[in-house]
């Protein structure tokens, strides 16, 4: 690997990356009006398309469990049963009561789920396999890698479900699963540390320290720190990987790959802490970070967030970085309005709104409900499935959920903060 000095990096990177700034959009005193058309909006789509189309057509009443291989018609074309699925819609069904949504079938529908997963997922050890059949027989418990995040997606499942039901059995295991996600992931993988792992554990915590009534400060704080750690400090690129040891690598397209929605969902897991627990030094930083991944993940000429990106803007042999899919538009789209909720900064609240129409115009799909995964490229749909092996109840959802919450905050809320410019903060270090 090259050695980079700071200076080096700065200046690539600084080259290729810095974007002008979008303009905002001046609301003119009507930024209320427009968050209450987008709450009406938000509040049909959810509980008109979107979970109408997943209780039609996901549960198995069959065997247990649900089909998430769902055609666009809802029809299934694969009935593999793969565990990150069956874990986020236990837990979304489970959150939903949780908000308050107090309709039965939602926690019936998570009770579903939990059972086949109990009955066919879980391993004598504890862990969870990978991929079942529609009966639930172990097909493999391998997939390069992507079988790690099981047990983080058991853990938040689980916590919904205790927080819904005090039953004890679903806090043992939450914890269970929140313990051998950690020891899977807390040493890397290989010789790089993954942004995904730190991540996703602050997901966990966070949903952990709201089913268990606090606690997990010191975690949480932890998970934090080794997000930090994959922000450039020259120019607040978040990058995917990094070398153990520090520094970055950027002779490699494997260490220059830059994911923005998963750096945009890891600035919306830090506001949520930061609605617990303020801290004005973290604040500026994922302010800033929103910004900067909310910028170098736009596509200035049809917009959209970029599905991945090089962070000097080199050749990626990773040929679907140019689709713009669904997940990263929904995590673009609730970090700015939590970033707005921080900050009172209109700038955010602008580019919610480019991130929503560019999501409306392309992904939603007004004739048979649900959104499609990818937008069109050049004028034509090249897949129009709703469900996949990585695309269920859980992204779309959850994004419309929050931000129906960060709404009705905004609302509730008579004192914004002040607003923080890229033009004046300084990048705040790890």
């Amino acid at each position: 690997m090259v050695a980079y000095s700071r200076r080096d990096v700065i200046a690539a990177l600084g080259a290729a990356t810095v974007l002008p700034l979008m303009p905002g959009c001046a609301f003119m005193g009507g930024a209320e009006r427009y968050l209450a058309e987008v709450r009406r909006r938000y509040v049909d789509e959810l509980f008109g398309s979107i979970i109408p189309f997943w209780e039609r057509h996901s549960i198995d009443r069959e065997f247990g469990g649900f089909l998430t291989c769902l055609s666009r018609d809802g029809a299934p074309y694969d009935t593999f049963k793969h565990l990150w699925m069956q874990w986020r819609e236990v837990y979304m069904f489970a959150a939903l009561w949780n908000a308050g949504y107090r309709e039965r079938r939602y926690l019936d529908n998570a009770l579903h789920g939990f059972d086949f997963l109990w009955r066919h997922g879980r391993m004598p050890d504890g862990s969870y396999h990978y991929l079942l059949d529609r009966k639930g027989s172990v097909i493999t418990d391998v997939d390069g890698g992507m079988e790690v995040f099981t047990e983080s997606f058991a853990a938040i499942g689980c916590c919904e479900l205790y927080r819904a039901t005090g039953e004890e059995r679903f806090r043992r295991e939450a914890l269970n699963a929140y313990g051998i996600y950690r020891r899977k992931t807390e040493n890397g993988s290989g010789k790089y540390d993954l942004l995904a792992y730190p991540m996703i554990e602050l997901n966990v915590l966070s949903v952990m320290r709201a089913a268990m009534g606090g606690g997990y400060e010191k975690e949480i704080g932890t998970a934090i720190s080794r997000i930090r750690r994959f922000a450039h400090p020259g120019t607040g690129i978040m990058f995917e990987r990094a070398p153990k040891g520090g520094g970055f690598e950027l002779d490699t397209q494997f260490g220059r790959f830059v994911n923005p929605g998963h750096a945009l969902e890891g600035c919306s897991f830090i506001m949520r802490h930061l609605r617990d627990s303020p801290d004005a030094e973290l604040r500026r930083f994922v302010l800033f970070e929103t910004k900067v991944m909310g910028e170098f993940g736009w596509d200035p000429v049809d917009g959209g967030i970029w599905y991945f990106r090089d962070a000097l803007d080199r050749p990626m042999s990773r040929h679907e970085y140019f689709l713009k899919a669904w997940w990263p538009q929904n995590e673009a789209a609730s970090a700015m309005l939590q970033a707005y909720e921080l900050s009172g900064d209109e700038w955010y609240l602008d580019f919610f709104r480019r991130i929503d129409e560019f999501a409306w115009r392309n992904l939603r799909d007004a004739e048979y409900g649900e959104w499609f995964a990818y937008a069109p490229v050049a004028g034509r749909m090249f897949h129009d499935y709703k469900g996949s092996r990585f695309k269920g109840f859980f992204h779309l959802p959850r994004q419309l959920l929050d931000c129906i919450q960060a709404i009705d905050r905004i609302q509730r809320s008579s004192s914004p903060h002040p607003s923080v410019s890229p033009r004046t903060s300084s990048f705040p270090r790890a």
